[in-house]
């Protein structure tokens, strides 16, 4: 198919918010394949959110999802959060659009991605919530345009 008529795709960046760990994925441009970040341990809400406006920069971050359970703690941060980074996001001249999205059963899902795909569980701590955030970004790119 020549470039002018495929669909463009865009890079999704997803978080998966946590209290001691918040797990980050991206896709790549094409919208193929989506990889696990490096977790990151939350700092304040400022830190956080610079971090990741360095991340959207630097990854070429067209969309950000920020997951939102439907209780507790992080369903109560999950929209200011999602709103402050956008805001960064302006100040930053980036026009990346920050998507607040329901992410019930997403650790459930992931925990179960990674004992399917053979993580010893030692190392699935570690992994769950990168695994999480990529469950994330996959079910964004699978919903139909």
């Amino acid at each position: 198919m020549p470039p002018e008529t495929r669909t463009p795709r865009r890079r999704v960046l997803g978080i998966d918010l946590g209290l001691k760990r918040t797990g980050l994925a991206v896709s790549d441009e094409l919208g193929l394949s989506v990889r696990p970040l490096p977790n990151r341990t939350p700092k304040s809400r400022d830190e956080d959110v610079q971090f990741l406006v360095s991340q959207v920069r630097e990854l070429g971050v067209d969309d950000v999802l920020v997951g939102r359970p439907k209780s507790g703690a992080i369903e109560r941060r999950a929209p200011g959060f999602a709103e402050a980074l956008q805001q960064a996001l302006r100040q930053a001249g980036l026009g990346t659009c920050v998507h607040l999205v329901d992410e019930d059963f997403s650790s459930a899902e992931a925990a179960a991605r990674l004992v399917a795909s053979g993580v010893k569980k030692s190392e699935r701590k570690a992994a769950l919530d990168s695994e999480a955030a990529r469950g994330l970004v996959l079910a964004f790119l699978a919903r139909p345009r």
